[in-house]
């Protein structure tokens, strides 16, 4: 009911603590080993969801500002357009000599795997959820959609399990 931009602001939270859960996961298992060996080891993997970040939703941003008619004129807006990628690359290269010079001896193995299952991480989550705006921006109800779609799949499965499970598969469960 707030609108759009409440909503875009509420998937960007969602977004936000994704990615904080799905690196926690790896990271944890191995924290008493690189905690003090390997230096900058969690901002590396802040900086490059910030530097996604700043290129997916600014691109997101520059085009959405771009098609909407009272900010076509802004000058502030074409200056901040035509260097969006100039300064994104510059990011990206500053985060990637970071992550170079951070590299451990002992540890290359673990950071290499981890820093592949940040980037894949990435891209499940910032990739997908930059169309997740674009359907927000081009009617709610191409958000609801698919949302009330998954609820009411998880739904049905629930009321199908639990009425016709045990005829289909008796020999699955278990009576304590």
């Amino acid at each position: 009911f707030a609108g759009h931009v409440y909503l875009c602001a509420l998937v960007a939270l969602v977004e936000v603590l994704l990615f904080k859960e799905l690196v926690k996961v790896r990271y944890n298992a191995h924290l008493e080993t690189i905690e003090n060996a390997v230096p900058l080891f969690r901002t590396t993997q802040w900086a490059w969801f910030l530097v996604s970040i700043y290129y997916t939703y600014g691109d997101f941003l520059l085009e959405l500002l771009k098609n909407n008619e009272r900010t076509h004129a802004t000058a502030i807006f074409w200056k901040s357009s035509q260097f969006h990628s100039l300064s994104s690359f510059g990011l990206y290269s500053a985060v990637f000599v970071i992550t170079v010079v951070t590299l451990r001896k002992d540890f290359i193995k673990f950071q290499l795997n981890q820093l592949c299952w940040t980037v894949c991480v990435l891209i499940l989550t910032v990739g997908q959820l930059k169309y997740i705006m674009h359907n927000i921006m081009n009617g709610l109800f191409w958000f609801t959609f698919p949302v009330l779609l998954v609820v009411i799949n998880d739904i049905m499965a629930y009321v199908c399990g639990m009425s016709m499970g045990r005829k289909l598969f008796p020999g699955v469960f278990l009576k304590l």
